[in-house]
């Protein structure tokens, strides 16, 4: 049964110039345990599908529908901050934060008291294979491989079902985005997440359960 899916969405950006059509009539749905990718060109549409995924924006026609119902009917900062973890490409870690306070955050705006908070981020940071030397480390300090799996421990620690990533290993080489891939994978595979990634590194596509062609804003299954 699938937690999130989109039905008949349509979306254009407009100006007082010209009107863009991103999205045409997308229907799909997502699985959790199941890793996918949405591949394009850019421009494609493909970040403005996940966008409107992540309840950053309603689509102009259809809906986007979690776990039955219609983001246009909830909260949307509610549905952010607890249903959808966002991954970027540029990370988008706090610069004045330790890796360790970074992934604690999101637990701390929940309630979670600062000692529990501390102790599961260290939890979340190890179980992406990274160990105590970078709790104390700001991001500058760290590799753009540490900081993606820092990113991707915080996405943990929202303690959400569905994790969508927006080009997650644009900035890094290949050995390290194959890494970072298999990580997402394992988090869809053995922990029940539901996946999703836009990306245009073709090399990573065998690491991938169901991948989609986005195309002009037409959205196709390979």
């Amino acid at each position: 049964m699938s937690i999130i899916s989109l039905k008949s969405v349509r979306y254009a950006y407009r100006n007082k110039y010209q009107t863009v059509q991103a999205l045409e009539d997308i229907n799909c749905s997502f699985e959790q345990g199941v890793m996918y990718a949405i591949v394009g060109k850019s421009g494609s549409g493909k970040s403005t599908m996940l966008s409107l995924m992540a309840g950053l924006d309603l689509p102009d026609e259809g809906d986007v529908i979690f776990q039955g119902t219609s983001t246009r009917t909830l909260n949307l900062d509610t549905f952010r901050r607890n249903d959808a973890a966002m991954i970027y490409q540029s990370f988008r870690l706090f610069p004045l934060m330790t890796a360790l306070e970074n992934v604690m955050y999101p637990m701390e705006l929940h309630g979670v008291r600062p000692r529990d908070a501390k102790k599961r981020a260290e939890e979340y940071i190890k179980s992406v294979d990274l160990t105590d030397v970078v709790f104390n480390r700001f991001p500058s300090m760290l590799s753009g491989g540490e900081q993606q799996r820092i990113a991707i421990a915080r996405a943990l620690a929202m303690d959400t079902n569905i994790i969508l990533a927006d080009e997650p290993t644009g900035n890094l080489d290949s050995t390290t985005s194959r890494n970072i891939m298999a990580l997402l994978a394992q988090l869809a595979h053995e922990r029940n997440y539901c996946v999703v990634v836009v990306t245009h590194d073709i090399g990573v596509l065998d690491m991938m359960d169901v991948t989609y062609q986005m195309r002009d804003g037409i959205l196709m299954k390979e």
